[in-house]
């Protein structure tokens, strides 16, 4: 009879094994956050302006294995404004044709807004403001983004830097 029970468990705890490999393959990919952030262009940065979390949660809520809960996930669904099961793994289905279409339009606005700001001929200028036109008829939401950034991240013209909200006081520190 002890034969059978040491027999028992290692058969449970074989099982045991198989459903927890099973478990943490199933668990390599539960979304696709990070993949639709970076077909639509959005920084971690904007994202977290929108939320209000941190960039350094977001960067570990993106992860494709990470288990969000479903406030998080809901957060990003409005930050990155797709629809839920746009975010959702389905191992058999690529991104939705509507997601790609519009991550593509984002791009080609952020194009157009950088063409407009460095446009010299009246010309182009009014060829660059016309297409702006066409694709804020395509998609009335394009109307807010914002062109490519020249260097680093765009900010605000009133954006005051950390710097400037943070002063450091240069007498406390002693040149000895």
């Amino acid at each position: 009879m002890a034969a059978v029970a040491n027999g028992t468990d290692s058969l449970e705890e074989s099982v045991s094994a198989v459903c927890s490999a099973k478990r943490s393959n199933d668990a390599a990919e539960l979304h696709r956050i990070a993949e639709v952030r970076a077909q639509q262009g959005v920084s971690l940065r904007a994202i977290s302006r929108r939320t209000g979390v941190e960039i350094r949660d977001l960067k570990t809520q993106e992860q494709p294995d990470s288990n969000l809960t479903l406030e998080q996930l809901y957060r990003w669904q409005e930050a990155l404004d797709v629809p839920i099961e746009n975010l959702l793994v389905d191992r058999d289905q690529q991104l939705s044709e509507s997601v790609q279409s519009r991550a593509a339009l984002i791009k080609v606005m952020k194009t157009v807004v950088a063409l407009e700001e460095i446009a010299t001929s009246p010309r182009l200028a009014r060829l660059t403001q016309m297409l702006r036109e066409q694709l804020v008829e395509m998609m009335p939401e394009l109307a807010e983004v914002g062109g490519w950034p020249n260097y680093g991240s765009r900010r605000d013209p009133d954006y005051v830097g950390r710097i400037a909200a943070n002063p450091i006081r240069v007498d406390s520190y002693s040149m000895e």
